[in-house]
């Protein structure tokens, strides 16, 4: 939860201060920055970014199987959550609307990288 949180924050993080540096006015400087930050939308993000981050184990929890990795915690499904957001398809969607959804799919993929690094692994599907 705390690297899903730490994506999803990081993630809208980068897109506010993109937004505010391309501006019409851009700030004049550090704290006019800050000035314009939105810590809600961030705190939301953060937040948001860590429950979707515990969702494979919401969907295949632990306590039903110690070898609970199946589909949910698959390389497959992790591609297609990664094409879903960002596939050829969104480039359609609203710049913002790109942004949330790759933000949620590097949340949900962040757990499923953390996994991968155990000696259970991940399976293929």
């Amino acid at each position: 939860m705390t690297a899903g949180a730490v994506v999803c924050g990081g993630a809208n993080l980068a897109w506010q201060l993109y937004k505010i540096s391309n501006s019409p006015q851009p700030p004049q400087g550090f704290w006019e920055t800050v000035s314009r930050i939105n810590f809600f939308e961030l705190g939301i993000f953060a937040a948001g970014g860590a429950v979707i981050a515990a969702w494979p184990d919401i969907l295949e929890p632990a306590k039903n199987n110690p070898n609970h990795r199946d589909f949910f915690h698959s390389v497959v499904f992790g591609g297609a959550v990664l094409y879903g957001a960002v596939g050829k398809h969104s480039q359609k969607w609203h710049p913002d609307a790109r942004f949330a959804a790759a933000s949620i799919a590097l949340s949900y993929l962040s757990h499923l990288y953390l996994d991968s690094g155990t000696t259970k692994g991940l399976p293929l599907t």
